[in-house]
């Protein structure tokens, strides 16, 4: 099962596979606050603000440059997909709709 989330027309998830992220952004407390809001909402539905997604990417990238060592060639596409789909969203102005499992 997939964590998908919809902005306009783009569609993007997060496989079950992939939610190794959210361990990586609850390791540093407060370092993190969407992916760790992300990570407390995952089961459910909720949406995103532009403004929200926006700051996804930065944090992405952040998480990526501090634990991306760690983790491999893997961890840099996930963070390049879901950073590319939240930078179009808040380029766009488009809310998130994110529905859990």
């Amino acid at each position: 099962m997939a964590f998908d989330m919809y902005a306009g027309d783009r569609h993007e998830a997060i496989h079950d596979q992939d939610e190794y992220i959210f361990s990586f952004a609850l390791e540093t407390t407060g370092a993190f606050p969407q992916l760790e809001a992300m990570w407390s909402r995952f089961y459910s539905e909720f949406s995103l603000t532009p403004e929200q997604a926006g700051a996804l990417v930065h944090e992405l990238l952040l998480l990526h440059k501090r634990f991306g060592a760690q983790s491999g060639k893997g961890m840099a596409i996930l963070v390049l997909q879901l950073a590319q789909f939240f930078s179009a969203a808040a380029q766009s102005d488009s809310t998130v709709r994110c529905v859990g499992d």
